[in-house]
């Protein structure tokens, strides 16, 4: 398969605030280190203390660079994500690009700390909640750019509909389809904020959904050993899985050829979402829905403001 966009091909970054949700691992971790090698100031936002500094002593090394830091974000928490935004709101920075790459898959039935199904949790409604409370920011910092990352894994909700009142019962829970769900979520609200955004005439807060490919990462970790087998034979290393992303987050092309609301998969190629993921009447849908959970969940919530 030929490569649209290569890392090397990152533009200087100097200047540049990112955020990367996840960025202590996998591909996230890529992102990370490949924004700091071009210059970028870099937050971490990740759950585990820990893990999120290694990584960060980790990527200092390397680049020489000091231009990157941790602020704690679990994303099973809305109250975390409030802190999270409080605290990147105390430092005055701008904001150009909120790279939402944290996600959970297929695991087991959980329910997060405010009564929410652990995937849909984590995979869209607080980044939503992050999304929507810097949109301020981003808007200030223009051009600046999200990048929700999503997955093909979207299409395998073609066969059981896309139903969000029951997600939070035990007996109607499958871990693939709740996974597939949440991915199809990311394009939903991927495509419905770009709308919003548009209608306001933001014009240069670029926002797009990408599938990373089928990627090596501690993600699978839940599928047991014989579909992770199977998966090492088609997949990709969290390098190559971080090239669509950060083409989206990054190149040049995308303020060039005004790429806005779309869907991508590697390696940078423009894709059409397909089944639920592609219909106005959802995108509605979830957002109504959404913001209906994060006013009953977040104390004083105010709304997205959009």
């Amino acid at each position: 398969m030929g490569k649209n966009f290569t890392l090397e091909q990152i533009p200087d970054m100097t200047g540049k605030v990112c955020i990367v949700t996840g960025g202590n691992t996998g591909i996230g971790k890529v992102c990370a280190l490949e924004l700091v090698k071009k210059n970028a100031h870099v937050i971490v936002a990740s759950r585990t203390p820990s893990k999120a500094l290694a990584t960060i002593e980790e990527i200092k090394a390397e680049t020489k660079s000091d231009k990157i830091e941790f602020i704690q974000l679990d994303l099973l928490s809305l109250a975390s994500v409030t802190k999270f935004i409080s605290e990147f709101k105390a430092k005055n920075l701008p904001l150009h690009l909120l790279l939402n790459n944290a996600g959970v898959m297929a695991c087991p039935f959980a329910l997060s700390e405010d009564g929410i199904e652990s995937q849909f949790a984590t995979n869209h409604l607080a980044h939503f909640y992050l999304t929507t409370q810097l949109l301020p920011i981003l808007e200030q910092s223009q051009p600046s750019r999200i990048v929700n990352v999503s997955s093909s894994a979207h299409k395998m909700l073609l066969f059981h509909g896309f139903t969000l009142d029951t997600l939070n019962e035990k007996s109607k829970y499958s871990p693939s389809v709740a996974y597939a769900r949440t991915k199809t979520c990311n394009v939903l609200f991927t495509r419905e904020l770009d709308q919003r955004l548009q209608k306001k005439g933001v014009k240069n807060l670029y926002v797009n959904s990408n599938h990373p490919g089928i990627v090596r990462t501690e993600l699978v970790r839940h599928n047991g050993p014989v579909l992770n087998a199977i998966i090492r034979q088609f997949s990709i290393d969290a390098n190559d899985g971080a090239i669509t992303q950060m083409y989206l987050a990054t190149s040049p092309e995308v303020e060039a050829k005004d790429i806005h609301g779309q869907y991508y998969v590697p390696f940078a190629e423009p894709s059409t979402p397909s089944g639920y993921a592609a219909t106005q009447e959802n995108q509605t849908k979830l957002w109504d829905f959404t913001e209906k959970i994060l006013s009953e969940k977040v104390p004083g919530y105010a709304g997205a403001g959009i």
